[in-house]
């Protein structure tokens, strides 16, 4: 069957034409102050587009951006899908060695980088014999972070200043636009696919029925472009409808988001919770934080605790979205609804989706019940580059494998209970990490926790809680004041049996808990005990 014709960047500038937004604000650079047209990031994606061209590449190349948030981000993803080329989306996080092993893996001829990046590339370009050209962009704010000698690299602003605009290509709803690359938290990273179908299908589900941009709108994320999040947030969502995105290069800070709010006034913000939680600690001490102009905030990465969730929508009358999504999924599946609070909750599921979910016993699961999470729906990958072993262990019969553990309540409401791998026995019965870390987090004192299994001297399953307080205490007497508050809300056998006092707890880059840094913390400390 033949398929059908279709550019998802002609089908994003379409929402601004539609909506009278062409000559209006698109993108507002913090950073700077700029701002920048519908009409004018169209002709720079145009112009790059050329430039990309005369550099070699064809249709179905890779082309890797490894940047910060900047116009030049957007703009080359529009260049390079637009063009039936396929853009790479790689962290600016990672470090030399996985930075090139991401761009060996994906095969990439041309690189187009901020110059934070320059050393990191240079320090192993040679490894990389695929990789034949690397474009790089200044910094907006002028502030220059690499020599100023590129040696072999070009500047991004002198090839596009001789350039000659290129239109849209005849691209087809299944050719592959972009591969977005996982941490490799568990592993090397891998490349999960999408296509231009799977881009329109988020916009569509996510994107129509739950955040719901309007013309008017400003939406600011502190998530990065490079993840699928921050990509459907700054991207996407906003730019499909004519509304404007605010972008800062810079990883946004509590008192950098504070200041973006009181200047711009975001109508929608999207973060993780450990933002969210940052905020929230950030104005307790007294520093403003104007959160007058949203119309609601959005989380994902991690489940939002209950109890961030009602602080929040306390202090500042603000509802958090929280729902789940994946890399695989592209964005959010099953999420909450404006209007709608279930604090604790990751929501219902996102028209244009299905869920199910998979007792141990193999059995799907009607109605209520807990097991393991599959979802299928349009913006499902495909699967991961060049990885077919992979592909086959995470999709089975046409069901995305989440990893994650889910309980369904009688209103098809779903209730994350933890990572598959992160679940455990103590005492012979399942222990769900996330409502122990509820019940601990209710405590006053506590500001984060996170619960991992481990051993008592007999080699039996314990539960084990590291705990981050607000404040200096005493040890000895928190351990007991914390296990008391939990046996109020949790049967005894749930309870701690240790409890380890830390200053923070280990994250990845999105903001998620690296629980199982915590478990080798654990099992060094059972051995060392021994």
């Amino acid at each position: 069957m033949p398929q059908k014709a279709f550019n998802i960047v002609d089908y994003i500038f379409s929402g601004s034409r539609e909506h009278g937004r062409w000559s209006e604000t698109a993108l507002i650079v913090a950073d700077n102050n700029q701002t920048i047209s519908y009409a004018q990031l169209s002709g720079y994606s145009d112009r790059i587009r050329g430039a990309i061209q005369q550099s070699g590449i064809n249709r179905g190349d890779r082309v890797a951006i490894v940047m910060r948030d900047t116009p030049e981000w957007i703009a080359s993803f529009f260049a390079i899908t637009g063009m039936g080329a396929v853009s790479v989306h790689t962290s600016t996080l990672l470090n030399a060695a996985d930075l090139a092993y991401v761009l060996n893996h994906s095969g990439a001829r041309l690189a187009i980088i901020t110059e934070d990046q320059v050393e990191k590339l240079q320090s192993v370009k040679s490894t990389i014999p695929t990789l034949e050209k690397v474009l790089v962009v200044r910094n907006p704010s002028g502030e220059q972070t690499s020599p100023e000698s590129y040696d072999d690299l070009i500047d991004f602003a002198d090839l596009d200043g001789r350039s000659a605009a290129m239109p849209l290509a005849d691209t087809e709803e299944e050719a592959l636009a972009f591969l977005a690359y996982t941490s490799g938290s568990t592993g090397k990273p891998k490349g999960v696919m999408h296509s231009h179908k799977n881009i329109r299908a988020v916009i569509e589900a996510y994107g129509k029925n739950i955040a719901d941009p309007q013309p008017d709108d400003r939406y600011f994320a502190s998530s990065r472009l490079f993840f699928t999040y921050g990509l459907g947030a700054s991207l996407l969502y906003p730019l499909s409808a004519g509304a404007t995105t605010i972008l800062t290069a810079i990883p946004p800070r509590p008192d950098l988001i504070a200041d973006i709010f009181a200047r711009y006034k975001p109508t929608a913000f999207f973060g993780v919770p450990s933002v969210y939680r940052a905020l929230l600690e950030y104005s307790h001490k007294g520093n403003p934080l104007d959160t007058a102009s949203l119309k609601f905030g959005v989380s994902a990465g991690e489940a939002l605790p209950a109890k961030l969730s009602e602080e929040w929508f306390d202090r500042f009358g603000v509802d958090i979205l929280d729902g789940i999504g994946s890399t695989e999924m592209l964005h959010t599946f099953i999420a909450n609804r404006r209007g709608e609070r279930h604090p604790g909750s990751s929501g219902r599921i996102v028209p244009g989706y299905r869920a199910k979910l998979i007792a141990e016993s193999g059995e799907e699961i009607n109605g209520a019940g807990t097991g393991n999470l599959f979802v299928t729906g349009n913006s499902q990958s495909p699967g991961y580059w060049c990885d077919p072993e992979k592909t086959a262990e995470t999709i089975i019969d046409g069901w995305m494998r989440t990893g994650d553990v889910y309980r369904r309540d009688d209103d098809d409401i779903y209730w994350f209970e933890g990572r598959s791998d992160d679940m455990f026995k103590s005492k012979g019965t399942w222990i769900s990490p996330i409502e122990v870390e509820e019940a601990l987090l209710r405590h006053p004192a506590v500001l984060e926790a996170a619960v991992v299994s481990g051993r008592d001297e007999d080699g039996l399953g314990i539960v084990v809680a590291y705990v981050a307080c607000r404040r200096e205490i005493q040890e000895s007497e928190m351990v007991d004041e914390l296990r008391n508050h939990v046996t109020q809300s949790l049967p005894r056998y749930k309870c701690p049996s240790i409890i380890r006092f830390i200053d923070e707890l280990p994250r990845t880059a999105t903001g998620k808990v690296q629980r199982f840094k915590l478990r080798n913390l654990e099992q060094q400390s059972t051995a060392n005990q021994a």
